[in-house]
């Protein structure tokens, strides 16, 4: 622009960039800060820029009859304001300052050599660095690895002086003489060294703390929009994940069909929390050590369907009267759905298919808050406060929160896991406390309960927006579509199929079409089973439901569950046969690994939970496989082969809307 504008090719004021023009986006000047003659001269070059850029058929020469401007000064001052300022904007209206500096001071002269250190010597570093660019990029490195984080005993900061010695060395490497600068000053530019140091950290803000001794900058302000203030029920949600302070067990039946206890680790917990009300419209828990998007998804699901409780295996566990969710006990609220999502920087909270459900199937705007800064969302966190310290601080297992923590000295119950909590006694009792929660007097709804002001808020608002019927199934479980090619050889008698996840899927209509070979369909899948897909053309229409190739028609596995099979079938840690059920082989596998390890009790607890571990049958064959062990646990058996009828193969039909965006 510049060069089209200042250079030597004719130009047009037609020509200028539009956003250029845009001067009610300029940076502004406060006039009352000018004197009086710098605001007559200010307010003759403003009028100039205005005449030039809005009345493109306004002759110069009127310009400066008008103004007072003279070309030269008028082309000189819309430079100033189209250059780019330090703060990232361009100039704008400060460009039009009189007398205003917009250079640093650069010099041109040598310093004479005085060696008395009283002045004459200004612009001399700056001089010397441009001059000596390697002097500069040693400068910059040391600058660079004084404001790093110090990690580990082994590493020092190195010291002024010491670089100064290093600054002084370089010079001499350059040429530079005794009689020059900076060997002519008194103390060899010590101060422009330090100056130049604090300068560098200055610019970014981190360094700058580093620098000054500092832990940690605090997170700087989002320049995204941001939710605003609540003024009624669901319109701006709390979201975020805990990990609950406690050792858990979970009861299973292992292989050789005895009944076991195994500790897992931790879970966590996924609120969704109204900030109006303060009421807690959903929750998920997850068995995994970090949750992802599907475990978010979960959670999303749990605050739209209406509440159903549990059936409780603790005697006489029951939620208090006035207690609940707003979904059961209001029946407005109902699929209703927010409009604002305040979440932090977690990964699974900034995925994709996250962030597509909630734009197209809820509706709403995200507010994706600083990472790390409880205070930012100060309502989710007050509530895992108070499960931490009225619920899971108090149960035998717990393990506080820090390692040092009185609460884990007190409930350390050793290696007796029947004094722990089972998971689903875990489930039963985060219902109730979370249905309690809803139904207690709180201070930041002037005493009333959560339910109770969530009810005198759906009473005055006249509409409350709610999912679409046609949305109201599984939909907000499902990932986004992905595209496949439909594979095959019509000369080798391969018949069409599609490759999802290293197993081959097709049907009756896809294996007898050879037309459709290389063509580019869309899938989707519930992540929870995927036995089975259902396709569509790239049209849209429908092609039916694909079923994975045998064993993998079997039993019902997820997606992380098959992409962890091929893995230690590739570490050659469990081997398939033919007739081998890969679900049963996984879960033998893995009860082999829950006697050291915590992880596979996790992928166990899910595996049940989701009611996807095979039913075990008497050993026929057994065979050895990794890891290597003489316990009976870590065997995995060969079945003979057994036919399946059509009925016992057949995968379940998903149920897939198509989306329908807002």
């Amino acid at each position: 622009m510049k060069e089209l504008v200042f250079g030597s090719l004719r130009f047009s004021r037609t020509d200028v960039p539009a956003d250029l023009k845009q001067l009610e986006s300029w940076p502004t000047v406060d006039i009352s800060a000018l004197s009086e003659n710098d605001l007559a001269g200010f307010k003759a070059r403003c009028d100039a820029i205005r005449l030039f850029l809005d009345e493109a058929n306004f002759p110069i020469s009127s310009i400066t009859s008008a103004t007072g401007v003279q070309p030269a000064a008028l082309y000189r001052v819309l430079k100033r304001c189209w250059t780019k300022h330090d703060d990232g904007q361009i100039y704008g209206f400060r460009g039009a300052i009189p007398y205003a500096r917009f250079k640093a001071y650069a010099r041109t002269a040598p310093v004479l050599a005085t060696f008395d250190g009283h002045g004459g010597a200004s612009g001399a570093f700056e001089r010397l660095l441009n001059t000596y660019p390697k002097i500069r990029q040693l400068l910059l490195k040391h600058a660079k690895n004084r404001n790093k984080k110090i990690k580990g005993a082994t590493v020092f900061r190195m010291s002024i002086e010491e670089i100064h010695q290093k600054f002084q060395q370089a010079c001499r490497d350059e040429g530079i003489g005794p009689t020059e600068y900076p060997f002519s000053e008194s103390r060899l530019a010590f101060r422009s060294v330090q100056k130049f140091f604090k300068q560098t950290a200055d610019k970014d803000f981190s360094a700058a703390v580093a620098h000054a001794g500092g832990k940690k900058a605090r997170a700087a302000v989002s320049t995204l929009e941001q939710a605003p203030a609540a003024t009624q029920a669901f319109e701006v949600i709390q979201f975020d994940g805990h990990k609950i302070d406690l050792r858990l067990t979970v009861k299973m039946t292992d292989p050789h069909g005895f009944e076991r206890l195994l500790e897992i680790n931790r879970v966590w917990i996924l609120v969704l929390l109204d900030v109006f009300t303060r009421a807690v419209i959903g929750y998920g828990l997850t068995l995994s050590k970090e949750y992802n998007k599907d475990d978010v998804a979960m959670a999303f699901q749990a605050a739209l369907v209406p509440f159903k409780p549990r059936d409780y295996q603790i005697p006489h566990l029951a939620i208090r009267p006035g207690g609940g969710f707003p979904s059961a006990v209001i029946q407005r609220t109902a699929y209703a759905c927010w409009d604002w999502f305040a979440i932090d920087g977690a990964k699974a909270h900034l995925a994709a298919d996250t962030l597509v459900r909630l734009n197209e199937i809820v509706g709403c705007w995200t507010d994706n808050g600083p990472a790390g800064e409880p205070n930012a969302r100060p309502f989710i966190e007050r509530f895992f406060h108070l499960i931490s310290k009225h619920f899971a601080h108090k149960l035998p297992g717990s393990l506080g929160n820090s390692p040092d923590s009185i609460e884990k000295l007190l409930c350390d119950v050793g290696g007796d896991l029947r004094l722990l909590v089972e998971y689903e006694e875990l489930e039963d009792l985060i219902e109730v406390v979370v249905g309690n929660y809803n139904g207690a007097a709180h201070s930041g709804v002037g005493g009333r309960t959560p339910l109770e002001a969530m009810a005198l808020s759906v009473e005055r608002q006249p509409y409350l927006r709610t999912l679409p019927r046609q949305l109201r199934g599984s939909l907000c479980l499902l990932q986004e579509a992905r595209v496949v090619t439909v594979k095959g050889a019509v000369k080798d008698g391969v018949r069409p199929h599609i490759n999802f996840s290293n197993v081959k899927y097709t049907s009756d209509i896809l294996a007898d079409n050879a037309a459709l070979i290389g063509k580019k369909i869309r899938i989707y899948y519930d992540v929870r089973d995927i036995r089975s897909v259902k396709a569509y053309f790239d049209d849209g229409s429908e092609l039916g439901v694909l079923r994975a190739a045998r064993p993998w028609c079997f039993t019902p596995h997820s997606l992380r569950v098959r992409q962890e099979i091929f893995r230690l079938l590739a570490e050659k840690k469990i081997a398939l046969h033919d007739g081998d059920d890969p679900m049963e082989v996984w879960a033998k596998f893995k009860w082999a690994e829950s006697k050291t390890s915590r992880k596979a009790a996790n992928d166990l607890a899910k595996a049940h939970k989701a009611n996807t571990l095979p039913a075990f049958r008497p050993m026929a064959q057994v065979e050895t496989l990794v890891p290597k062990s003489t316990d009976t646990d870590a065997v995995v058996e060969r079945r003979p082969e057994t036919s399946r009828t059509e009925e016992q193969i057949k995968a379940k039909v998903l149920q897939i809307r198509r989306v329908v965006k807002f």
